[in-house]
Formats: C-alpha cells, structure tokens, sequence
C-alpha cells in the first residue's frame, strides 16, 4: 500500500464540519416496546483531533488533523429465556491532509445470550470495515473483520463445572496485491476449561486452548495451549481472572520448506482493584503468538494499568500507562515461496510504550464531551521501524 498523497484542505475547514455536525439537534428518542422488554436506542458521536503520525512510520511528516463521527442503533430484549442485544452502526473519518485515507466503516453485532438454567453462555456474531495504523510496517491497513463465537457453561457436580469457547474469525485485507502484501487471516478456536468452586467468590481452573491460523498465502499455524488459573477474586480486593501456562506452536508451509516449531510461556489477566467508591485501577498482561497482515510470526508481551476517577457525578478523569515488546520469529511469502527466519532475515525486536489522560463531561442524560490525549514511543532495533505519536482530541456523543 503506498503512501497517501497530500491535499490543500485546510485544518479551518474540518473544525466547520465539526461544528455543523454538533449543531444538527438530536430528533430520535428511545423507544421502548412491550412493557421495556424491548427497547432500541439512537446514538451518535462526532469529534475532532491531531495525529503526528497516521501510519505509524519512522520515517515521513505523517501529521494530520481528522474529523470522527459516527451513528448507531442499539437494540436490547430482556425477557423469556433467551436475551438479544443487537448493533447497527457507522463510523466516518475525514483527513485534513491525507484525504486518500479518508473512511466510513459500517459495524452489526449479535448476541442471544441465555444466563438462567443449567447450562449457560453467549453466542455472538460481528461484522465490522476497520481501518488502522499498522506498526509493522508503518502504514495503515484497510480490512473485513467477521467472527462468530460460542461460550457456555455446564455444571457437572457439586463444585465442579466445565466452560469453553467456540469460536471462528476472519480477517479480511482490502489490499492484498499491493506492494506490502497482505495476507488474510482466517482462525478458528476451541478452548475449554474446568472450573473448581474452591469459595463462593472464587474459582481454580485448569484448561486448555487449541487455535489453528489459516493465510492467504497458504501457511498455517497450529497453537496448544495449557495453563491454570483464577477466576473471581484473584487475591483480597484484587477480582478478575488469571491464566497463566505454555504454548506450542507449529507453523507449516508448502513443500519443500520444513516446518517451524516454536514455544513459550502464555499469559492472560485482568484485573480490577476498587481502591474507594471513586477510584478503580485495572490491570491487563498478557503474551501469546500471532500473526502479522504481512504474515510474519510473532510473539507479543503487554503490560498495561489504567485508572478511572469519578470526581463528581457528572465529571470523571481517567490515566493509563503501557508497555509491550513484540519479538520477530519469522516470516513466509506466498508469492515467492520464501520463508525468513526473523523479520526479512533481520533480527528484529520492538518495544513500545504509551501513556494516556482523558476526562469526560456528562452535561445530561443524553449528551456528553470527552477530551483525550495518548503518546506512544516505538523502540526497535531496526531504525526505520522507531517513531513518536501525539494524539490529542474532543468528542461530543448523544445517546437517545
């Protein structure tokens, strides 16, 4: 995908947009069908802000100022034995300078969820166009995204009981013969689980996960793995859930090129503390193998807390602070049947780091403003792979 051409359109002409779109007044209103069991909402959202890097790249002036906004339907069924949550929505970008970057990106989602009687669980189903920065390789993707997934759980005895997950993604590139080569993704998991009641706010497991990752340029990916853990209350005031195990991942390419066998430690927490009635801080790690959009191996650590402080009933701050390394195992082009250990048979190891504030104004039940800022630096030992990006903007949602 090559780099995006610059246009005059000024910044001053952007921010009218964003005024005319927050002087349109709000005409929908919540309705609500058999005594409240059904009920449908309107939302929407616009916003203004400064990126110094669009395509996160070392390399270029990529600062721009973008124009957000978007609208959506949120329908909710509360009622019998089956509950439906369902969304409809559209999302729009608008670059002051890179107008080929320009987007407007539908999204639908699907829950029935059935949360009394024996057995328990979700089935969900989203579809959503998603266009991003990609760091890999400092330039922003455009793709398909489609995933079903079924979770349940089944008491056996006493304080005993299973719980898993089914599920199936697609990750769909709308460029895929141009200059980067992006390679479609296509995953299918099953993982499952058995849970020990051991208090009545927590919960041991031991369990096992099993993934394989299909591309379009014709390698696979088979992952296994094992791990134990906690879910409920982690450690006093300390509630979410733990996984922590091994992994072993076998990738597989057409003949003659052998395939690559690799491994290492797997991690999935979430954790949130209460520390008063106003402040709550959450904790997430993590460190798992992927797959790059230009079908390279990873494997990926990330470390992140995040605080929300609720200052008044209408105004609340929120801080959070990141930090992950992605390491470069290898990579595979289907196009010239070539595998290279590492990134392009270059030893390649990133770590980045982020920082974030943001505040949020309610100014009624129906309308809200929010302000946020985000910095992230990019470490590589590769240099055109290092780079700094600012953020910063202002939101305006409603919600009907």
């Amino acid at each position: 995908m090559s780099r995006r051409h610059r246009s005059s359109t000024s910044a001053r002409s952007a921010a009218a947009a964003l005024l005319l779109l927050c002087a349109v007044p709000s005409a929908h209103a919540l309705l609500r069908l058999n005594d409240g069991r059904d009920q449908v909402y309107v939302t929407a959202f616009v916003g203004a802000g400064y990126d110094s890097n669009v395509f996160t790249s070392g390399t270029g002036d990529n600062a721009d100022v973008v124009i957000t906004g978007g609208a959506g339907l949120e329908y909710s069924r509360k009622a019998g034995l089956i509950g439906v949550n369902a969304n409809l929505g559209w999302n729009f970008g608008r670059f002051s300078t890179f107008t080929d970057e320009d987007f407007l990106n539908p999204s639908a989602s699907l829950e029935l969820s059935k949360g009394t009687g024996r057995t328990t669980g979700a089935m969900q189903f989203n579809t959503k166009r998603d266009v991003r920065a990609d760091p890999t390789i400092g330039l922003r993707t455009e793709s398909w995204n489609h995933n079903v997934n079924l979770n349940y759980r089944y008491p056996v005895i006493e304080r005993y009981s299973f719980a898993g997950n089914i599920g199936w993604s697609i990750l769909d590139y709308v460029d895929n013969d141009g200059p980067a080569g992006f390679a479609d993704l296509t995953t299918y998991t099953i993982g499952t689980d058995l849970f020990y009641n051991w208090r009545s706010d927590r919960d041991l497991m031991v369990g096992h996960r099993y993934r394989t990752s299909e591309t379009s340029a014709t390698s696979t990916s088979n992952d296994h793995s094992v791990y134990v853990g906690v879910n409920g209350r982690i450690y006093s005031k300390l509630s979410g859930g733990a996984r922590v195990g091994w992994t072993y991942r076998v990738s597989e390419f057409p003949a003659p090129i052998p395939e690559d066998t690799n491994d290492g430690l797997y991690a999935s927490v979430s954790a949130t503390w209460p520390a008063s009635q106003k402040i709550s801080y959450t904790l997430v790690l993590s460190q798992d193998f992927s797959t790059t959009s230009t079908n390279f191996q990873t494997q990926t650590t990330s470390l992140d807390l995040s605080g929300q402080f609720t200052h008044t009933v209408k105004f609340s701050t929120s801080a959070n602070l990141g930090v992950g390394h992605t390491r470069y195992i290898s990579g595979y082009s289907g196009a010239t049947n070539t595998f290279t250990e590492g990134f392009n048979n270059q030893d390649r190891s990133d770590t980045n780091y982020s920082f974030g504030l943001g505040a949020n104004y309610t100014v009624n039940k129906h309308l809200s403003v929010s302000l946020n800022y985000g910095y992230t630096q990019n470490t590589s030992n590769l240099s055109s792979f290092v780079f700094e990006r600012h953020s910063a903007g202002v939101t305006v949602s409603t919600r009907w």
